[in-house]
């Protein structure tokens, strides 16, 4: 009784309670049990249980019946004090959705006791890490019965499924190094990835995992971890994760730009057929970044794009070709669709078409952003460079777009400058009229 009494005990006193339990057993002459005759009280209350699919952020608890179709063993973690504590995760499904259920300190050990195949009544509220997990206050099993199959895929837009991840690799980023609350040094590496269902981000946090991995590879990734962050799905692997190749070829699908929705993670191609100067900005936090519009034509029409912070400087060109992976469709200023281009996606241009280059010149200012330029040919470059320097650029240029590995500066010479100069007399030479 004191299990489902929590579900209404902002509404009436447990007193009150207890006497309804007890005059619906009298009224059904016995048939009802306690846990029965609660339940039907709290239903008169107005408080039902959910559908999996039908639980919503909310000031008061919830209750619902699920079948257990993964366990995860107890796990200790460092609270912010320095405390120790411990924490637990089991999926639970029904026949409209399956949902993360944690378990956190004593109730954690109660994972131990959990078979796949059984069915829980968990009261909880949806947890304080945002998303779709729940933290569970109380649990218990069932007899109920529920119709929910127990192998479950796992997939880039369904992250709540309990088997590997079959993924394709669509960017590895550069390692991160930070320190641990022990004071260690710990190190992490970001990725792309997606599936037919679409992309996500995976935060990998043991970099050896990663071993002999490349971008473009089909992959089997056992160990991975879900999560949320806002309304976005991030996947999270540590020491205990594999990655190994997959069976089939993994396909990532592309939205025709005309079925882009807004608030739906979506990977587009298409090209460029215009390009905004940056413009700067401040961020609530008080840090500098730009923003930077391009527009995007494909067979289904043209949309526009803001590229933000980083993807603001990438050195873009009208006639390129471009995809762009795991962007966001949403409304713009004029209400009117665009894609917003941020933090986790990615800007792919055809990597047949790239070679390497080292080229040195002045950095001087365009319409499309920083040009470096030695008198006779000029590059678009990638980055923040101060007209005015004399650099010189390594990495890989495509079409006359240079992505730069290392920019330098350099002293300008009397070899360059005469260089130059033949190259400007050459011209004039070539067009009178110039």
């Amino acid at each position: 009784m004191n299990f489902h009494y929590a579900l209404v005990d902002d509404l009436i006193s447990r007193e009150e309670f207890e006497k309804r339990v007890f005059t619906r057993i009298e009224e059904s002459g016995g048939l009802l049990d306690e846990d029965a005759a609660a339940l039907l009280v709290v239903a008169d209350c107005g408080r039902r249980h959910l559908r999996i699919r039908d639980i919503k952020p909310g000031p008061t608890l919830f209750s619902f019946f699920g079948k257990v179709l993964s366990a995860g063993e107890p796990e200790t973690f460092t609270r912010s004090d320095g405390e120790e504590g411990f924490r637990a995760s089991i999926l639970l499904g029904d026949a409209t959705g399956r949902v993360e259920v944690l378990l956190w300190d004593e109730k954690a050990g109660a994972a131990g006791e959990i078979e796949c195949g059984e069915v829980l009544e968990v009261i909880g509220r949806l947890s304080a890490r945002g998303g779709r997990s729940v933290t569970a206050l109380a649990l218990r099993k069932s007899h109920v019965i529920i119709d929910c199959p127990l192998q479950t895929d796992l997939r880039c837009a369904d992250p709540t499924g309990s088997g590997d991840l079959v993924v394709r690799i669509i960017l590895i980023g550069e390692q991160k190094t930070f320190s641990r609350r022990d004071g260690r040094e710990g190190a992490m590496v970001p990725l792309l990835i997606g599936d037919a269902s679409g992309t996500a981000r995976l935060v990998c946090w043991e970099p050896t995992v990663l071993d002999g991995c490349k971008a473009g590879e089909s992959v089997r990734i056992s160990g991975v971890r879900s999560s949320f962050r806002g309304d976005e799905v991030e996947f999270s692997l540590n020491d205990r994760g594999r990655i190994s190749p997959a069976e089939d070829e993994v396909s990532v699908p592309i939205t025709p730009l005309a079925e882009v929705q807004t608030g739906a993670y979506v990977s587009v191609s298409g090209t460029v057929t215009a390009v905004m100067p940056p413009r700067s900005f401040t961020t609530r936090n008080g840090r500098e970044s730009r923003v930077r519009n391009i527009d995007l034509a494909d067979d289904s029409g043209t949309v526009r794009l803001a590229l933000w912070g980083d993807h603001a400087l990438s050195a873009l060109l009208p006639g390129d070709a471009i995809t762009v992976w795991h962007a966001r469709g949403r409304e713009g200023r004029d209400r009117t669709l665009e894609i917003s281009v941020g933090q986790g996606s990615h800007i792919h241009l055809p990597a047949a078409e790239w070679g390497e280059i080292s080229f040195e010149g002045t950095v001087v200012p365009s319409c499309y952003g920083p040009t470096i330029d030695n008198g006779t040919e000029a590059y678009l470059i990638g980055g923040d460079l101060l007209p005015g320097l004399e650099v010189r650029a390594e990495g890989t240029v495509h079409g006359r777009v240079i992505t730069p590995h290392s920019v330098e500066r350099v002293a300008l010479s009397i070899q360059s400058l005469e260089r130059r100069f033949e190259g400007v007399m050459a011209r004039l030479r070539a067009d009178p009229d110039a």
